[in-house]
Protein backbone atom coordinates (compact mmCIF):
# COMPACT_ATOMS: atom_id res chain seq x y z
CA UNK A 1 0.00 0.00 0.00
CA UNK A 2 2.75 2.50 -0.62
CA UNK A 3 3.51 2.89 3.11
CA UNK A 4 0.08 4.30 4.33
CA UNK A 5 -1.33 2.51 7.47
CA UNK A 6 -4.73 1.04 6.39
CA UNK A 7 -7.22 1.77 8.84
CA UNK A 8 -10.29 0.23 7.41
CA UNK A 9 -13.35 2.02 7.39
CA UNK A 10 -15.58 -0.41 9.63
CA UNK A 11 -13.01 -0.59 12.53
CA UNK A 12 -12.36 0.77 15.46
CA UNK A 13 -14.22 4.32 16.15
CA UNK A 14 -17.19 4.16 14.10
CA UNK A 15 -18.57 7.77 14.59
CA UNK A 16 -17.69 8.55 11.44
CA UNK A 17 -20.38 6.56 9.48
CA UNK A 18 -23.87 6.81 9.92
CA UNK A 19 -26.35 3.40 8.90
CA UNK A 20 -29.20 5.22 6.31
CA UNK A 21 -30.97 1.73 6.12
CA UNK A 22 -30.91 -1.35 4.12
CA UNK A 23 -31.43 -1.89 0.23
CA UNK A 24 -31.75 -3.74 -2.81
CA UNK A 25 -29.91 -4.07 -6.00
CA UNK A 26 -32.91 -2.91 -7.84
CA UNK A 27 -32.74 0.13 -5.56
CA UNK A 28 -29.00 0.49 -6.39
CA UNK A 29 -29.21 0.76 -9.86
CA UNK A 30 -32.45 2.82 -10.81
CA UNK A 31 -30.82 5.16 -8.29
CA UNK A 32 -28.00 4.73 -10.68
CA UNK A 33 -29.49 5.30 -13.78
CA UNK A 34 -31.53 8.48 -11.98
CA UNK A 35 -28.39 10.22 -11.34
CA UNK A 36 -26.43 9.57 -14.86
CA UNK A 37 -28.66 7.85 -16.85
CA UNK A 38 -28.10 3.98 -19.08
CA UNK A 39 -25.84 5.72 -21.61
CA UNK A 40 -23.04 7.33 -19.08
CA UNK A 41 -19.38 5.02 -20.62
CA UNK A 42 -19.40 2.75 -17.35
CA UNK A 43 -23.07 1.65 -16.94
CA UNK A 44 -22.59 -1.41 -18.84
CA UNK A 45 -19.18 -2.58 -16.62
CA UNK A 46 -20.68 -0.76 -13.47
CA UNK A 47 -24.06 -3.15 -13.86
CA UNK A 48 -22.25 -6.25 -14.33
CA UNK A 49 -19.91 -5.35 -11.09
CA UNK A 50 -23.25 -4.42 -9.33
CA UNK A 51 -24.67 -7.84 -10.22
CA UNK A 52 -21.58 -9.91 -9.19
CA UNK A 53 -21.21 -8.18 -6.28
CA UNK A 54 -25.59 -9.00 -5.35
CA UNK A 55 -24.79 -12.83 -6.17
CA UNK A 56 -20.94 -12.69 -3.73
CA UNK A 57 -22.65 -10.86 -0.97
CA UNK A 58 -26.35 -12.58 -1.02
CA UNK A 59 -28.29 -9.97 -1.70
CA UNK A 60 -27.07 -7.55 1.46
CA UNK A 61 -26.75 -3.98 0.98
CA UNK A 62 -26.51 -0.81 2.90
CA UNK A 63 -26.89 2.51 2.43
CA UNK A 64 -24.62 4.25 4.63
CA UNK A 65 -22.97 7.85 5.16
CA UNK A 66 -18.82 8.12 5.86
CA UNK A 67 -16.82 11.30 6.71
CA UNK A 68 -14.49 11.81 3.58
CA UNK A 69 -11.30 10.91 6.03
CA UNK A 70 -12.65 7.42 6.09
CA UNK A 71 -13.49 7.23 2.65
CA UNK A 72 -9.43 7.96 2.08
CA UNK A 73 -8.95 4.52 3.83
CA UNK A 74 -11.05 2.74 0.52
CA UNK A 75 -9.36 -0.17 -0.85
CA UNK A 76 -8.82 0.47 -4.59
CA UNK A 77 -8.76 -2.18 -7.39
CA UNK A 78 -5.38 -2.38 -9.40
CA UNK A 79 -5.91 0.31 -12.38
CA UNK A 80 -3.59 1.05 -15.30
CA UNK A 81 -6.46 3.43 -17.12
CA UNK A 82 -7.91 1.97 -20.08
CA UNK A 83 -4.64 0.80 -22.92
CA UNK A 84 -7.11 -0.64 -25.12
CA UNK A 85 -7.55 3.25 -25.82
CA UNK A 86 -4.06 4.02 -25.46
CA UNK A 87 -3.38 4.98 -21.85
CA UNK A 88 0.18 3.67 -20.52
CA UNK A 89 0.23 4.65 -17.06
CA UNK A 90 -0.24 2.45 -14.01
CA UNK A 91 -2.01 4.06 -11.18
CA UNK A 92 -2.88 1.49 -8.84
CA UNK A 93 -0.63 -1.42 -8.78
CA UNK A 94 -1.34 -4.99 -8.87
CA UNK A 95 -2.06 -5.62 -4.92
CA UNK A 96 -4.50 -2.29 -4.79
CA UNK A 97 -4.32 0.79 -3.16
CA UNK A 98 -6.27 3.20 -0.84
CA UNK A 99 -8.16 5.89 -2.13
CA UNK A 100 -5.27 7.90 -0.28
CA UNK A 101 -2.43 6.58 -1.94
CA UNK A 102 -3.72 6.33 -5.39
CA UNK A 103 -4.76 10.31 -4.99
CA UNK A 104 -1.43 10.96 -4.09
CA UNK A 105 0.06 8.84 -6.87
CA UNK A 106 -1.87 11.07 -9.21
CA UNK A 107 -1.08 14.29 -8.03
CA UNK A 108 3.23 12.80 -7.69
CA UNK A 109 2.70 11.71 -11.81
CA UNK A 110 0.90 15.18 -12.30
CA UNK A 111 0.72 16.15 -16.08
CA UNK A 112 2.61 12.90 -17.43
CA UNK A 113 -0.14 10.87 -16.19
CA UNK A 114 -3.03 13.53 -17.78
CA UNK A 115 -0.55 13.42 -21.24
CA UNK A 116 -0.08 9.30 -20.77
CA UNK A 117 -3.41 8.42 -19.60
CA UNK A 118 -6.19 10.56 -21.77
CA UNK A 119 -9.00 8.38 -21.24
CA UNK A 120 -8.78 8.32 -17.34
CA UNK A 121 -7.13 11.72 -16.61
CA UNK A 122 -10.59 12.60 -18.46
CA UNK A 123 -12.96 11.07 -15.99
CA UNK A 124 -10.65 11.89 -12.94
CA UNK A 125 -10.77 15.99 -14.27
CA UNK A 126 -14.67 15.71 -15.00
CA UNK A 127 -14.94 14.40 -11.01
CA UNK A 128 -12.54 16.55 -9.26
CA UNK A 129 -15.20 19.66 -9.35
CA UNK A 130 -18.25 17.76 -9.41
CA UNK A 131 -20.75 17.09 -6.24
CA UNK A 132 -20.16 14.23 -3.76
CA UNK A 133 -22.58 10.63 -5.48
CA UNK A 134 -22.51 7.72 -3.50
CA UNK A 135 -20.27 5.07 -4.41
CA UNK A 136 -20.48 1.53 -4.44
CA UNK A 137 -18.86 -0.57 -2.22
CA UNK A 138 -18.42 -4.05 -0.88
CA UNK A 139 -17.00 -5.98 2.45
CA UNK A 140 -13.98 -7.85 0.72
CA UNK A 141 -12.16 -8.03 -2.07
CA UNK A 142 -14.81 -8.92 -5.41
CA UNK A 143 -14.57 -12.13 -7.31
CA UNK A 144 -13.83 -10.28 -10.49
CA UNK A 145 -10.40 -10.35 -12.49
CA UNK A 146 -9.22 -6.84 -11.29
CA UNK A 147 -9.56 -7.43 -7.44
CA UNK A 148 -7.38 -11.36 -8.30
CA UNK A 149 -4.16 -10.21 -6.09
CA UNK A 150 -6.16 -7.83 -3.96
CA UNK A 151 -5.46 -8.89 -0.24
CA UNK A 152 -8.63 -9.35 2.18
CA UNK A 153 -8.32 -6.62 4.92
CA UNK A 154 -10.13 -7.04 8.27
CA UNK A 155 -13.16 -3.77 7.97
CA UNK A 156 -11.91 -2.98 5.03
CA UNK A 157 -14.39 -1.54 2.11
CA UNK A 158 -13.77 -2.54 -1.93
CA UNK A 159 -14.24 0.06 -4.18
CA UNK A 160 -16.91 -1.66 -7.51
CA UNK A 161 -17.89 1.53 -8.60
CA UNK A 162 -16.70 5.27 -8.02
CA UNK A 163 -12.82 4.82 -8.90
CA UNK A 164 -12.25 7.72 -10.76
CA UNK A 165 -14.65 9.84 -9.16
CA UNK A 166 -12.53 8.83 -5.73
CA UNK A 167 -9.40 9.61 -6.75
CA UNK A 168 -10.18 12.96 -8.24
CA UNK A 169 -11.68 13.54 -4.58
CA UNK A 170 -8.71 12.51 -2.74
CA UNK A 171 -6.25 14.44 -5.25
CA UNK A 172 -8.34 17.66 -5.35
CA UNK A 173 -8.22 17.53 -0.80
CA UNK A 174 -11.65 16.94 -0.85
CA UNK A 175 -11.82 14.16 1.33
CA UNK A 176 -12.03 15.69 4.79
CA UNK A 177 -13.27 14.99 8.20
CA UNK A 178 -15.93 17.57 7.33
CA UNK A 179 -17.23 16.39 4.37
CA UNK A 180 -19.67 13.19 3.81
CA UNK A 181 -20.14 10.37 1.15
CA UNK A 182 -23.18 8.36 0.71
CA UNK A 183 -22.02 4.25 0.44
CA UNK A 184 -24.08 2.19 -1.51
CA UNK A 185 -22.21 -1.34 0.90
CA UNK A 186 -22.67 -4.82 -0.77
CA UNK A 187 -22.01 -7.46 2.81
Amino acid sequence: MQGSSHRGILQENRSHITVKGVLTVDSIEAACLRSRGGSHGSWPWTRKMLARADEQFRGVWRELTVDGEAALDILLPPHAGEPCKGDLLTLVPDHGATVRDAGVALTTLGDAYAKNNATCAERIGFATDAPFSHVILCTAPLDWEEYAKVTARPGACYCVDGFHRLVAWAAAGRLTKDSRLGIWLAG
